[in-house]
């Protein structure tokens, strides 16, 4: 029994980059309104004068990896980047950094479609609430716990505040 369960392991073992492959490749299947940046490993939706970003990172291991995944909304004038937010899906949930992991073919396709389901109820609220310029603006005026998520570098806050202010009004 042992030597047909390690029998047919090795037979369906496939290499980690071509389980990535398939996963990568479920999820253009289930985003077909977004452009996928191979190099980047991110999936573009430009929304008005936004760039939402669906950013995908994959943590190796021997015989699998594991895959996580955070989303941006970046501001731009033109072609100017004005201020990008964003964080990663757990620490948007507040459960802390959340994997998928993918050992053979079904779990790559099972990865992507759960990590799918979680941008659904996660990921697009974000960029929805933070594709409004006014409110990272208060955010990012307020400090704190949600300052931190969407930009954790804090000595730019009041670079992405001012960079914002000057190009959507002092409304803000």
């Amino acid at each position: 029994m042992l030597i047909r369960i390690l029998a047919n392991t090795l037979l369906h073992a496939m290499k980690v980059s071509d389980l990535q492959s398939k996963f990568i490749d479920r999820l253009k299947e289930l985003l077909p309104e977004w452009k996928f940046v191979k190099g980047d490993r991110t999936f573009k939706r430009v929304i008005g004068s936004n760039v939402w970003h669906f950013h995908i990172s994959c943590i190796n291991h021997a015989s699998d990896f594991d895959c996580t995944g955070d989303v941006a909304v970046e501001f731009k004038s033109k072609k100017v980047q004005l201020c990008i937010v964003g964080a990663e899906l757990g620490n948007i949930d507040g459960v802390g950094q959340k994997r998928f992991c993918a050992g053979n073919t079904q779990q790559a396709v099972e990865s992507a479609d759960a990590i799918y389901s979680y941008f659904l109820k996660v990921g697009i609220p974000f960029l929805e609430k933070y594709s409004a310029p006014k409110e990272v603006v208060k955010t990012l005026k307020v400090g704190g716990k949600e300052a931190m998520l969407i930009s954790p570098i804090t000595n730019l806050h009041m670079q992405q505040i001012d960079s914002l202010v000057e190009h959507y009004g002092s409304s803000m």
